[in-house]
């Protein structure tokens, strides 16, 4: 059974708590007076928030590009890998890069990077509405928990809820998805 316990801080955004951050953001970046003319997304956990600030600034094109960094929950790679790099059509068009600037929702303090602009800085590890299934499945990997074979699927996830602030209908419902795709960690 789950007898471990999660040594991280967890921080779970709502969605509605999401696109208030995502105001924040873009108050600051109107407030500056910069306008975009491209939101690039930052695949995978800044795709939704560049689509919501793309809408908020009334921005008309939307990029994305792709690094890895993170190997699992609260931990990172040596360096960040970029996967999809950057593909903008320039054909036939003349092109001046003038200004770049950075926002995000959510920034770490230790941050090598710190953006322009930014909503809110914590050392917890943030759990966004669209990444359930993925913290849950990492989480359990991490405690080396199998939902194939525990019986009592209520009661791993009252702890999960309990220690990540996601709600227990959610996590109950993402345990049942993975114990149908016979998704288990075990020590072999």
């Amino acid at each position: 059974m789950l007898s471990k316990e999660i040594k991280l801080k967890f921080l779970t955004l709502t969605w509605k708590k999401v696109q208030q951050l995502s105001y924040k953001v873009c108050d600051q970046i109107l407030k500056e007076g910069f306008k975009p003319d491209v939101i690039v997304g930052v695949m995978r956990g800044g795709w939704i928030p560049a689509r919501i600030m793309l809408d908020i600034l009334d921005v008309s094109t939307l990029a994305a590009l792709e690094i890895k960094f993170y190997k699992g929950i609260g931990e990172v790679k040596e360096r960040p890998v970029l996967t999809q790099p950057l593909i903008v059509d320039i054909r036939d068009k003349k092109v001046l890069i003038v200004q770049i600037k950075t926002a995000a929702l959510v920034v770490k303090p230790w941050s090598i990077i710190n953006p322009d602009f930014y909503a809110l800085k914590t050392d917890a590890w943030v759990i966004f509405p669209w990444e359930i299934r993925e913290t849950v499945k990492e989480i359990l990997k991490s405690l080396n928990v199998s939902v194939k074979r525990e019986k009592n699927l209520e009661k791993i996830a009252k702890i999960i809820s309990k220690q990540t602030g996601l709600r227990k209908s959610e996590v109950l419902r993402t345990l049942k998805i993975l114990r149908k795709e016979n998704v288990y960690y075990s020590e072999l």
